[in-house]
């Protein structure tokens, strides 16, 4: 047997579905790929280095025009600054406003009125000085703590150069409530130590609008914005192109530029930034990238029409195999119905097929095995509620009827009309049991007619008070799940007690839950007896002592399994509380 070479048996091992995509990846679609991406590539650069070219030309034009401006600003600061009259001027002291208007008028007044028509870009000129003599109006202002609270004054007294160029935001003169932006060239006014009594200031607004004109003209080819020495966008203010700055995408798509104003200490960090649209390279290269595309398109179409065709039909079944797949992760194993056929895929769906078959006969078995567990349970807990239905404690009954029999003796039976109708109706309920819950409502009624029969026995030494809320009294809840509790309370809380005796019973909702609690005022219970009577809760039925209680607990837990909260509060000569929370079923939510 000849030996095998060795790479044709690890060609051998690969799929036939891998070899169609290996030898279309390699052989076909990567060469034209290739080529037409490398066409494209060399095209689109050089597009986009000319256009990126103009581009910074765009941004230069204006920074140019920007920079013009402000030196302008900078060469009218120096000439007011360099002006000895106004220096004496402003560091004279005046004995009353007289003094200063005859000053004023001889050397300030008009003074700056020629440079604000030779600058056409200055918005307004103003000098601001210390002495506190000198009258505030035109041009000139005092220097007071308001005005050195202000942002110009602020970042021109921290900076140690005498020039500074600001963008900032204050209150407009105009309207106290709004703000107003400023673009100014502050400049210390220290020319002359002999006239340096007084700290002055002058402060040139550039007009806004100057400026955004020179950013409209370049619009159509970017969008610009001053941005400042701490790399913030200053005007106009755009978060998109603050974000931009931020994370420097020049060196990822080539869309932002930059263009320093000028090396002047003053404006040394200040740049000026833009944003072209990605459109303006995509439209220089629409024309080409057709055409490139066009060609890809054709040379790549009919060698894929071809292997696509023959690798449809596993195509089909893998993806029909997947779908079924997806089926039985929600448990639904349907088979798999279509021609296999003999190849790796055919296998795989006949394999799919038989383990399908395998698992729905198994989970059919497994369910029917835990409907019997889940019968057999049901029937367990019915047969333990009719164990406790048939264990009600009828004494208070032979007790009603022993009342009655004296009663009726000493008076003529003309007064146990009521008392036999509250017994028959009692009667009546307790032999046509059902296992249907009752509203709270229903519930209180029949423990009503109880606590009339007991109020008989009693006289006027017996009373009984309801405080049910309203939202409470529509709440579902088990039958005989009060009167018990009600009965113990007459039977070995109240019998023993002299004078008064009374039930309280109380009911509301809070949240998800409803709350019941009857209180009596009898003999009550100590504590060694009150923990006897709790450990008891669970205990059998076969038991006679407090057979009520444990009923209601018994049937509780039943229908709410650990969602029941059960409490027995006692003091010996005050009297008991039993109350019990349980979850909160209105009557049109439907039955426990």
């Amino acid at each position: 047997m000849r030996k095998p070479i060795v790479w044709l048996s690890f060609v051998n091992n690969i799929p036939l579905k891998w070899k169609f995509t290996l030898i279309y990846l390699l052989c076909v679609l990567l060469p034209i790929l290739t080529i037409n991406v490398l066409f494209f590539r060399q095209m689109s650069e050089n597009i986009q280095t000319r256009e990126q070219n103009n581009l910074q030309i765009t941004i230069e034009r204006a920074a140019k025009k920007t920079t013009d401006m402000i030196e302008g600003g900078v060469t009218l600061s120096h000439s007011i600054a360099t002006d000895r009259n106004l220096y004496e001027v402003l560091d004279m002291e005046y004995a009353d406003i007289v003094d200063f208007y005859e000053s004023f008028n001889n050397v300030l007044s008009g003074k700056m009125r020629p440079f604000m028509s030779a600058y056409t870009y200055v918005e307004n000129i103003s000098v601001f000085t210390e002495n506190p003599t000198l009258v505030a109006g035109s041009s000139f202002f005092i220097l007071d703590e308001a005005a050195k609270r202000t942002p110009w004054y602020e970042a021109a007294s921290a900076s140690p150069s005498a020039v500074n160029v600001l963008m900032y935001t204050d209150v407009d003169p105009m309207n106290a409530k709004a703000s107003k932006g400023y673009f100014s060239i502050v400049r210390r006014l220290n020319e002359y130590p002999m006239f340096g009594r007084y700290a002055k200031y002058l402060r040139i607004d550039l007009k806004l609008s100057s400026f955004d004109e020179i950013l409209e003209q370049e619009e159509p080819y970017m969008t610009l914005s001053m941005l400042g020495p701490q790399n913030q966008v200053l005007f106009p203010s755009s978060q998109y192109l603050q974000k931009a700055v931020l994370q420097d995408n020049h060196g990822d798509d080539g869309l932002l530029f930059r263009s320093p104003l000028g090396t002047p200490s003053y404006i040394r960090d200040w740049k000026l930034v833009g944003i072209a649209e990605e459109d303006r390279f995509q439209t220089a290269v629409q024309s080409s990238k057709h055409f490139i595309w066009m060609l890809a398109a054709i040379s790549t179409l009919l060698p894929t029409s071809l292997i696509f065709i023959m690798l449809r039909s596993y195509n089909y079944r893998i993806r029909r195999l997947s779908r079924h797949m997806e089926k039985a992760k929600n448990e639904k194993f349907d088979l798999i119905v279509l021609r296999e056929g003999t190849d790796e895929i055919g296998g795989l769906i006949r394999s799919y097929n038989r383990m399908a078959a395998q698992i729905e006969s198994l989970i059919n078995d497994v369910y029917k095995l835990e409907i019997q567990q889940k019968d057999m349970e049901l029937e367990r807990i019915r047969a333990e509620m009719k164990l406790l239905q048939s264990q009600v404690n009828p004494h208070f009954l032979f007790n009603t009827l022993n009342a009655l029999l004296v009663v009726s003796a000493k008076n003529g039976y003309t007064e146990v009309t009521d008392i036999i109708r509250n017994l028959s109706q009692m009667l009546r309920r307790m032999l046509s049991w059902t296992d249907s819950p009752v509203t709270l409502q229903d519930e209180l009624h029949f423990t009503e007619m109880y606590l009339k029969i007991e109020k008989f026995r009693f006289s006027d030494r017996f009373d009984y008070v309801f405080n049910i809320e309203e939202e409470a009294a529509g709440c579902l809840l088990p039958k005989m799940c009060i009167q018990p509790i009600v009965e113990n309370a007459c039977k070995h809380g109240l019998q023993a007690v002299k004078g008064q005796r009374v039930i309280r019973i109380e009911a509301r909702r809070t949240d998800a839950y409803l709350q019941v609690q009857i209180e009596d005022n009898g003999k009550g219970m100590n504590e060694e007896r009150l923990t006897e009577i709790r450990s008891l809760m669970n205990g059998s039925l076969d038991a006679d002592e407090n057979v009520g209680i444990r009923n209601v607990y018994k049937r509780l837990r039943l229908h709410y399994g650990e969602r029941v909260d059960f409490y027995i509060d006692s003091r010996t000569g005050e009297g008991t509380r039993v109350s019990f929370r349980i979850p909160a079923l209105p009557l049109n939510e439907g039955g426990i």
